[in-house]
């Protein structure tokens, strides 16, 4: 199934409701079966979302495992703290498995997250089989009503509380590193994260710029945001309304109130030389454009307008490297092609 441009951001969950609310059930059958193209069917639109985001939250905990032995006691005990959370939180949303008791240290915490993370996977990967299953079983019966239910209940119920628990905690490894070790050691530590996820963005950066903008597409839409793709002769632009991660983070309160995520203070590579950002959002210069720079000799993805308050963010890929403008590699200190 080929899919126009201006469609790649409309996650396949929302075509079958589409195809329910026209009262096509054949439509709604054949994207359960087929896909849309991007996502392969019902059943799998979600788990390369979810194994991407552990593959990242294991380099996350491997390198967490190496900063705690540099931390002061206070500091291992608030990581402590914070992995214990992540793991009563996962073991509610993905029951399953054995916790091994309540961590104690950093690395009963490291060894829990490690367990709770791998049993969640599996359980949600179960739970989504079997609601595809029923929902092209309420389908073959013509039940449109029942199939609408459960396709809200596998995304709303079942996909999303994971996946913003997820994004939440790796906001909060970036917070205690940010706040315990300080911002030249979350720079590393960003570096170090793309560095062990190099291979992902060295396949982007091989594909075709189309083919590279429409993965773009595919990977954020699945973060549960608003997402609108526009083509120009030299550039392709994502209007993200909100992000599905930092955006919604920022407009879930997540940097308000007891508990709230901080903000990196002060212009450099971390904030896009902006005064400030908030620490999820941090990632995003380092992974995609320091790392992809000192990597391709360019950034992958440029931040015209990132991280509002919002929650909205601008995005753009430019078709050739050239055409990037020099004051956005210089707002991030990056070494101009001139």
């Amino acid at each position: 199934m080929s899919i126009d441009r201006s469609e790649w951001g409309v996650r396949l969950s929302d075509r079958v409701r589409q195809a329910l609310a026209a009262n096509d059930i054949a439509a709604a059958r054949r994207l359960c079966a087929e896909g849309d193209g991007m996502a392969r069917s019902l059943e799998k639109e979600y788990s390369l979302m979810l194994k991407g985001l552990g593959i990242t939250i294991r380099i996350l905990l491997d390198q967490l495992e190496e900063a705690a032995r540099r931390a002061t006691d206070e500091a291992r005990r608030a990581l402590s703290e914070m992995l214990r959370s992540f793991c009563a939180d996962v073991a509610k949303l993905a029951p399953g498995g054995d916790d091994g008791g309540e961590p104690a240290d950093p690395a009963s915490g490291l060894a829990c997250a490690r367990r709770r993370l791998a049993a969640g996977e599996a359980r949600f990967d179960r739970e989504h089989a079997e609601l595809a299953r029923r929902i092209v079983e309420a389908l073959d019966r013509g039940d449109g009503a029942a199939a609408l239910a459960l396709v809200d209940r596998k995304e709303l119920a079942e996909f999303v509380p994971l996946h913003d628990r997820l994004v939440r905690f790796m906001a909060e490894v970036w917070a205690w590193v940010l706040e315990r070790l300080g911002a030249e050691e979350l720079s590393r530590f960003h570096l170090a994260s793309a560095e062990a996820q190099r291979r992902g963005f060295e396949a982007w950066e091989h594909l075709p710029v189309r083919e590279f903008a429409r993965a773009t597409a595919f990977l954020v839409r699945q973060h549960m945001g608003d997402t609108a793709i526009t083509e120009h002769e030299d550039r392709f632009q994502f209007a993200l309304s909100p992000c599905g991660s930092g955006g919604r983070l920022r407009r879930g309160g997540a940097y308000q109130g007891p508990g709230a995520l901080p903000f990196v203070e002060g212009p450099g590579a971390l904030t896009f030389g902006r005064p400030r950002l908030a620490v999820y959002c941090s990632h995003c210069p380092m992974w995609n454009s320091v790392a992809a720079t000192a990597w391709f000799g360019h950034p992958q993805w440029v931040f015209d307008d990132p991280a509002r308050a919002d929650g909205s963010c601008a995005m753009t890929i430019y078709k050739r490297p050239e055409s990037i403008p020099a004051e956005y590699l210089r707002r991030l200190g990056l070494r101009d092609r001139a």
